[in-house]
């Protein structure tokens, strides 16, 4: 065993809560199935952000005056419209009572503690098990009972104990096993800045268009450089986040989340029209080390701002942050490398970025779906390609199965302006 499991354990945030991960019988997610997903392939998720957060201990003090965008989290454990009727004053009076956990209740008639969970249908198969082996086990080990909606029915997961810590367990143990069966399946949505959608995009559309002209008539004759390497131009964006979404409420969670947090953040970082999100886009870059075997090249951008040119960076981490404290994100990263990607090898496959992929046990898109192109010469004579300057001025939770055959970008569930707050 690595000793890094026993001084670094995972650490698993949802909503204000930090659990410490050590290991245990939770129900083992590898008997899932691997099937073909329709899948946003554009990059590997883990190709536009960086610096993997393991300990949360190393708080920064430099935080500590900025303003919150923390909001009042709806948490995995919601509840219910029509729920028992509650005695809380006549519940007993017990040490473990003294915290403020409002979501569980007390039920004075039956002298039961119960907490409900709206929970997506697509986990109760990790959640019961086979001949419910796993719901059997998780009821026995914390003293518990765990009710699930009948099979084409809908409602919330019920967890019922004679005691509040047991309850308390067991949903701990339900939030981290969601959570590692999440971090399995394909994202269904993604955060991203669109670039070419908006009426001030014209320039940087005909310096992109420039760009790939010039590539395909110098570098045809270099290996794997073929049109079907580019994206389109409609669908080049920045992207901020991966998502997977499967209920409605949890799309709604985000959005909540996404439009009160971008807010609060824009009064800080854009009080006026003066701060804007204008960006210089210049240079190249790729994503592995040996430029004759590249999967992705992108495009370098940076804010123009003398005064603070981290501005940006620091709006969109802070808003991943909050956006990770959902527990609904693909993949959990503590800084975004922001980037535009050019040139991608996946999109051999399919020019809309929408991919049938074969998944692996771990989510991932196997290997050999790649076929790598020589960039040597793309860098050494476009290196320092100057695609001008372009204002971020939307963000856009998108949908990977849907295109906007439309707009030719990817179709949304929301749109947030990225303008002043008045």
């Amino acid at each position: 065993m690595s000793t890094s499991s026993i001084l670094r354990p995972e650490i698993l945030v949802i909503g204000n809560r930090s659990y410490r991960i050590n290991p245990s019988s939770l129900p083992s997610l590898e008997s899932i199935d691997t099937q073909q997903h329709e899948v946003y392939r554009e990059e590997d998720e883990s190709d536009y952000q960086v610096n993997n957060v393991v300990d949360n201990n190393n708080d920064d003090d430099d935080d500590d005056d900025e303003p919150s965008c923390k909001i009042q989290v709806k948490r995995t454990t919601m509840e219910s419209e029509n729920k028992p009727q509650t005695a809380r004053e006549n519940k007993p009076s017990r040490k473990e009572d003294e915290d403020d956990d409002n979501t569980i209740d007390y039920l004075a008639k039956e002298n039961m503690y119960v907490c409900e969970m709206d929970i997506a249908p697509t986990f109760y198969g990790v959640l019961i098990g086979k001949n419910a082996e796993a719901k059997q086990k998780l009821e026995q080990d914390t003293n518990t009972q765990i009710f699930f909606p009948r099979r084409d029915e809908t409602g919330l997961v019920k967890i019922r104990s004679r005691t509040k810590a047991n309850v308390r367990t067991a949903r701990t143990r339900v939030e981290i096993a969601i959570d590692r069966s999440r971090q399995m399946q394909p994202f269904t949505h993604f955060l991203s800045i669109p670039l070419c959608q908006s009426s001030s995009a014209g320039q940087f559309k005909e310096k992109y268009e420039e760009f790939k002209k010039n590539v395909l008539e110098q570098c045809a004759e270099e290996r794997g450089i073929t049109h079907e390497l580019f994206q389109q131009a409609s669908k080049l964006h920045l992207t901020i986040g991966t998502f997977v979404l499967l209920s409605k409420s949890e799309i709604n969670h985000i959005n909540d989340t996404l439009r009160e947090c971008t807010n609060t953040l824009l009064k800080q970082f854009m009080p006026t029209d003066k701060e804007r999100f204008i960006v210089q886009v210049k240079g190249l870059e790729f994503m592995n080390d040996d430029p004759s075997f590249v999967d992705v090249l992108y495009a370098k951008l940076q804010l123009v701002d003398q005064a603070n040119s981290n501005r940006l960076q620091t709006f969109l981490d802070r808003l991943n942050e909050e956006l990770q404290s959902t527990g609904l994100m693909k993949q959990k990263f503590e800084r975004l490398k922001l980037h535009i990607t050019l040139m991608n090898s996946l999109l051999r496959r399919d020019d809309s970025g929408l991919l049938e992929a074969q998944k692996t046990s771990r989510g991932r898109v196997k290997n050999q779906e790649r076929e790598s192109f020589d960039a040597k010469k793309i860098l050494r004579l476009f290196g320092q390609f100057d695609f001008g300057q372009i204002e971020l001025n939307e963000l856009q939770l998108n949908i990977m199965h849907q295109p906007d055959r439309q707009t030719g970008y990817y179709g949304r569930e929301s749109k947030i302006i990225l303008k002043p707050i008045k």
